[in-house]
């Protein structure tokens, strides 16, 4: 084998990890996985199934797949009533994230709501553009250029007790669990509708799992005149930074 093909071995066996994770998890659950080629055929044959967008409402309306539903994971129980009565309907459930736990999770509660004929996009989003389908736009959140604080220079700024107010845009469980003294909860998916509540004279730090989502959300509200900032890797930057220090 040749050295490029070394390389590219191991490569390519990271690239599958999601996508055999996603199938592991699927064997073992009452509902399935669907490629994007099978689920564009039976778009086009005439099917009509019906696809949830399971992220957030702001990601949803700047990119979907076309005729999704929003209904992010965190609110599926509350607008369950958004899915069609017919139980034998055709769920899609999919997300940003090829590992797609979102619409995992999504996909569970549907199947203990008594749906029979559940599935979950294979790779997500990311699969259905690498495939080249269409994805339709309904409210484009430009994104713009936003400063990213390291954790260092943020746990410097909160030692000086900087007037800045952290904002953490992870689901309720999630910042339950762990979060960084201070900050306060705004969950993505509760975003638009609540952002009033936050202060326009102070410069807010956004905080995600790994400071991928902070970018349109820091995007939204800096065209509603706040001033934002995002935190660099998120908190799983900030908790190996305080894992690498008690080390030493």
């Amino acid at each position: 084998m040749s050295f490029v093909g070394k390389r590219l071995v191991p490569l390519i066996i990271l690239l599958m990890i999601p996508v055999l994770s996603s199938w592991a998890w699927a064997a073992e659950k009452d509902w399935k996985m669907i490629r994007p080629q099978a689920l564009q055929e039976m778009m086009g044959s005439g099917g009509k199934p019906v696809l949830i967008n399971t992220m957030s409402y702001l990601e949803c309306l700047d990119h979907s797949i076309p005729r999704s539903l929003c209904i992010s994971y965190e609110e599926f129980e509350s607008k369950i009533a958004m899915l069609p009565t017919d139980k034998n309907k055709t769920l899609i459930f999919y997300c940003e994230s090829e590992a797609s736990q979102r619409s995992f999770e999504s996909a569970d509660a549907a199947v203990k709501r008594g749906y029979a004929n559940v599935f979950v996009l294979e790779g997500g989003m990311p699969a259905w553009k690498r495939a080249g389908y269409d994805l339709v736009t309904v409210e484009r959140i430009p994104r713009m250029a936003i400063q990213a604080v390291t954790p260092q220079v943020l746990r410097d700024w909160l030692t000086e007790k900087r007037d800045i107010l952290l904002l953490d845009i992870r689901p309720e469980k999630a910042f339950n669990q762990a979060h960084i003294k201070g900050a306060v909860n705004i969950p993505l998916y509760q975003l638009h509708k609540r952002y009033e509540e936050l202060p326009l004279n102070r410069l807010l730090i956004l905080v995600d799992n790994r400071g991928f989502r902070t970018l349109i959300a820091a995007s939204y509200l800096k065209r509603k005149g706040f001033q934002v900032k995002r935190l660099f890797g998120g908190m799983a930057k900030w908790e190996a930074m305080l894992s690498k220090e008690k080390k030493n």
